[in-house]
């Protein structure tokens, strides 16, 4: 069965919205996890945030976390015939590098899955195009969470 782009990009957006909602009821309600602060943020403007939210951060954190493990490890047997061990893989090392508390490792990490699932539907559907859509769907959500921290 063939999806329309536009269908996996709103399908992987509800994705997000779902992961967003049972962290926050899961980890902050029920087992009074620790939000993240705003202290990254805290003292820069928000063109240079919207500059990184938007363009930087989704672009190179795509490239390093989705494209380049997933090409890498795909040269080896052992992870082509695995591919849960690349995505598992490529989500830690995505919230590992979003370590401002407990619940945004978790939250990150179910969102590193999300994008790299992604990636490889990408891939799959139209060859050498997870990059870009990856880098997009990334910014989408960046806007998204941009917009209600800074609009709401």
């Amino acid at each position: 069965m063939k999806l329309p782009v536009l269908y996996l990009y709103t399908l992987m957006i509800v994705s997000y919205l779902s992961i967003d909602v049972l962290c926050h009821v899961i980890l902050i309600d029920l087992f009074k996890f620790e939000s993240v602060s705003n202290a990254v943020t805290r003292d820069q403007s928000i063109l240079k945030i919207f500059i990184y939210a938007l363009i930087l951060g989704p672009f190179f954190e795509t490239l390093l976390f989705q494209f380049i493990p997933v090409k890498l490890l795909s040269t080896y047997v052992f992870f082509k015939k695995k591919k849960i061990w690349i995505v598992l893989i490529s989500a830690l090392l995505f919230a590992l590098t979003h370590l401002y508390s407990s619940y945004y490792f978790i939250y990150t990490f179910l969102m590193g899955i999300n994008l790299v699932l992604f990636f490889f539907i990408m891939e799959f559907k139209n060859k050498g195009s997870g990059l870009w859509h990856t880098t997009l769907l990334h910014a989408i959500i960046n806007l998204m969470v941009f917009i209600h921290q800074y609009f709401r």
